[in-house]
């Protein structure tokens, strides 16, 4: 038995790399950065304030060349008398400007919803006093980027299309212009004249975490996300530097378990990921940056999006989806069960139906390895005599060569194959990898509810009901299975289902669902064999 697990632990390990490695090679159009799609014009744009009286012309929407960087002669002095908020409305999100500081301060999304059934929020809380919602200046002058942070900018708008902020004074000028296209992305352009070091940021971190994100091990909230030369790097919140230099990138961001807040830079040179202390809880969170280029400007496009599969792969963001090393066998799950799910209405009972189906498709394997199993048990006793025959000698190598050599003669005339039994494992391991990664990063399956108490399968059970039976199928079918082990190893793996369950209790409530269910009929297909294997048309044809 300890030869088997180990070979198993063996082959298992080799399978990871070569999947790793072949994967892009054999199916390279699932590494393909799909087609850009034209963006979708809003249906509506709103504001909350009346645009206060500028004293200069309107700016017009940033092309895809930044706008040149505004001049002193260009700008007179400018700044608003009172503080306003934009509000800015599509079919996906809502977003609210403040012209203090010209920045961010909320940003919801219309289709998903916290735990209080409200909008799920991307901006953090943090007091209103603070200056460094999205889209705040950073700079080597502390007090520069605090003059811009903390001053009342001018506001202009163009309906349905964009909002720019203006301010002027203390021999500087600068303009900050979002404009917004229907659909998530929003692109933005910041110019300061004249030109000086800074950077724009987003950030601290994403969103106000919930009280179970916060206890939970398994969540993981607020890590940067950075892609240079197409490949995506994720910087850990907790172990990292609290500087991250980058001289150029794709994009850069910040990301959790099911939303990311990310800049592409058009214009600009390079960018910074920094850590600081935020909030009563001196949580360490992200800053994302982008440096402005030499002449004083910077621009790009903005993502505060979820990361639902469709949207990542039209926005180009698709390697931001950490499916883990087997992300090719989760979205074939995922797409597997959003079309189980529009006939059965419900993710859990999708769950189960296709855990059916991989128990369907695996059943010759595991039909075999059970065999296999009930073989060994059956022939045990020869291969007890073998071992007996040669106890005194065991430690001549030349004898225990000769043992086991016996021992594979007798399994060959029994048709075993003592490896058999690993395969099984083999393939399981890959497939509950890949559902585990699934239900804790697709936000499709995000607070999907099965039944009676499990409203969110994307959560762990409140209550421990499924990990408490998944414990309790663990024993039946230890019980139920052959094995060829002495009664002292019997018993300690016995405490296999006890380390699982303790495992598995803070797992999202679909991982426990679906080892349940695989558990469950593999019990059954147990008691089919175990009631009728003599039976079989093989046994028959050798007695």
């Amino acid at each position: 038995m300890e030869k088997r697990i180990f070979t198993a632990v063996l082959i298992s390990i080799g399978f990871l790399w070569l999947w790793a490695y072949a994967a892009p090679k054999l199916m390279p159009e699932y590494f393909k950065p799909p087609a850009k799609s034209a963006p979708v014009p809003p249906k509506t744009t709103t504001t909350a304030t009346t645009p206060a009286t500028t004293t200069s012309a309107t700016t017009s929407a940033p092309s895809s060349s930044p706008a040149p960087p505004p001049t002193l002669a260009a700008v007179a002095p400018t700044n608003a008398t009172r503080q306003q908020s934009v509000r800015i409305e599509t079919k996906d999100f809502i977003a609210v400007f403040s012209n203090r500081g010209a920045e961010l301060v909320s940003f919801q999304l219309k289709h998903y919803t916290a735990k209080n059934g409200g909008p799920v929020e991307l901006v953090k809380g943090r007091e209103p006093i603070r200056t460094d919602y999205p889209f705040a200046i950073e700079s080597p002058n502390a007090a520069l980027a605090q003059r811009l942070n903390a001053a009342l900018w001018e506001v202009s708008e163009r309906p349905n299309e964009s909002v720019t902020f203006r301010y002027a004074g203390g021999g500087v000028a600068a303009t900050k212009t979002f404009t917004f296209q229907g659909d998530y992305p929003f692109s933005f352009t910041v110019a300061i004249a004249p030109a000086v070091p800074y950077r724009v940021a987003i950030g601290p971190g994403i969103r106000t975490l919930e009280a179970d994100e916060k206890e939970s091990m398994y969540v993981v909230t607020g890590n940067g996300v950075v892609q240079r030369d197409e490949k995506v790097t994720v910087v850990s919140r907790e172990k990292s530097d609290r500087v991250n230099l980058f001289d150029h990138v794709d994009f850069i961001g910040i990301e959790d378990n099911y939303f990311m807040t990310a800049m592409r830079p058009a214009h600009g040179d390079g960018a910074i990921l920094h850590a600081a202390e935020f909030g009563a809880e001196k949580r360490k969170d992200f800053y994302a940056a982008v440096n402005a280029a030499s002449d004083g400007t910077v621009s790009g496009t903005a993502y505060f999006i979820p990361k639902q599969t469709q949207l990542v792969d039209r926005f180009h963001l698709e390697k931001t989806l950490q499916f883990g090393m087997f992300g090719i066998i989760a979205r074939a799950f995922l797409l597997a069960l959003l079309w189980l799910n529009t006939f059965v209405h419900n993710f859990g009972w999708s769950i189960i139906a296709l855990t059916l189906i991989i128990k369907v498709v695996l059943y010759p394997l595991q039909h075999k390895s059970m065999s296999s199993m009930k073989k060994m048990q059956k022939v045990q006793p020869k291969v007890e005599a073998i071992k007996a025959k040669y106890r005194k000698v065991q430690k001549d190598p030349e004898q225990r060569q000769k043992m086991n050599m016996e021992t594979m003669k007798l399994y060959q005339q029994e048709g075993i194959n003592p490896a058999s039994g690993c395969l099984p494992l083999v393939i399981q391991l890959p497939i509950l990898w890949a559902f585990y990664n699934l239900l804790s990063h697709a936000i499709e399956l995000r607070g999907a509810p099965f039944m009676l108490w499990i409203h969110d399968l994307s959560a762990k059970d409140p209550y421990y009901v499924t990990p408490a039976l998944m414990v309790i199928t663990m024993f039946v079918q230890q019980a139920m299975t052959p094995t060829t082990v002495d009664p002292a190893q019997k018993r300690m793996f016995y405490i296999m289902p006890l380390v699982m369950g303790w495992i598995f209790k803070e797992l999202p409530s679909g991982v426990v669902l679906y080892y349940l269910m695989q558990n469950v009929l593999t019990i059954i297909q147990q008691w089919i064999l175990n009631k009728w294997w003599k039976d079989h048309p093989q046994d028959l044809v050798k007695e």
